[in-house]
């Protein structure tokens, strides 16, 4: 089932708060983070005389059912230091559940569509962003977007694979193809690259690639000459610049975690089939396929580009 979700928050690091929140809810059983829109600072709504806001949306998947995601999205506020004491009061965090693509629902608990969705802007246009075919008749509020997201960095990613998506096996790479290597080096020379710790250990000679600025991506690894090193996610959402292009390279784990914030997607798939226990994580209904080049080598492969649907 997919669900569209707003975040807010008026308190605290709000931007920050939003981003480690998207996290968490990466972690909720049986769900996952497809897609998230831009920043938006918009003026209190109930009740006004209290900080703006940071708004945002987000499009999940889940298994689970609308009031246990409920439970679970409220354990999100939680942590975040959420406290129900005033209906449209200030906030470090709020999460609603504002449309879903099976359910309509009314309780006690929840109703689905939520029943102030057509009359916030503040909800409506970030919800557009990532919904495409949203109608809705904009209330003229001030809305404003604002930096902090994480589709500001518009990921792209890189990969060589296999028919079946495979990446690599016992930590190698399936294929080391020249053709594959010089459109690698082509796209990403004097950009920023993003790498987990086993994609690292593939470089050759072990060190950083060299023009181009080094981002690895690692709970375990704390310092390598020539590169940056991040924990995590949040952390690597604060060294980043918007407005430099930045790649994405592996490996699996990595792709998985900031495939909510691809823009584009640069696949090299060799027509074979290779024993594999590292896959490219599924995005077909997500993206769309704007260039094919195909390549007559030793091995048959096609160069493909794909883009977010917007």
């Amino acid at each position: 089932m997919i669900f569209y979700l707003g975040l807010g928050a008026n308190l605290g690091e709000r931007e920050e708060n939003i981003l480690s929140a998207l996290e968490e809810i990466k972690k909720i059983p049986g769900t996952k983070l497809l897609r998230v829109s831009s920043f938006y600072e918009t003026a209190a709504w109930g009740v006004t005389n209290q900080p703006d806001f940071i708004n945002a949306a987000a499009k999940i998947s889940s298994t689970l059912k609308p009031e246990k995601l409920l439970d679970e999205l409220q354990q999100v506020e939680k942590k975040f230091g959420r406290v129900r004491r005033e209906h449209w009061g200030a906030r470090t965090l709020d999460i609603d559940i504002l449309l879903s693509d099976e359910f309509v629902l009314k309780s006690e608990r929840l109703t689905i569509p939520h029943p102030y969705l057509y009359e916030r802007d503040f909800v409506l246009i970030p919800l557009s962003e990532i919904l495409p075919g949203l109608k809705f008749q904009p209330h003229g509020d001030d809305v404003k977007k604002v930096s902090g997201s994480p589709a500001d960095f518009k990921f792209k990613f890189v990969a060589c694979v296999d028919k079946n998506f495979g990446l690599g096996n016992a930590g190698e790479l399936l294929f080391k193809i020249p053709e594959d290597l010089k459109n690698f080096r082509a796209l990403t020379l004097n950009n920023t690259i993003i790498f987990g710790r086993k994609t690292f250990e593939t470089f050759p000679g072990g060190v950083p690639l060299d023009s181009r600025r080094n981002i690895l991506l690692s709970r375990t690894v704390k310092k390598i000459p020539g590169a940056e090193v991040v924990p995590n996610v949040p952390e690597l959402f604060k060294i980043l610049k918007p407005d430099e292009k930045n790649f994405v390279i592996g490996g699996g784990e990595i792709f998985s975690e900031l495939m909510p914030y691809a823009d584009e997607i640069f696949l090299t798939v060799v027509d074979a089939e290779v024993e594999a226990d590292t896959f490219f994580p599924e995005f077909a209904d997500e993206f769309f396929l704007t260039d094919e080049k195909i390549f007559s080598g030793d091995l048959n492969c096609a160069f493909k580009n794909f883009r977010r649907q917007n």
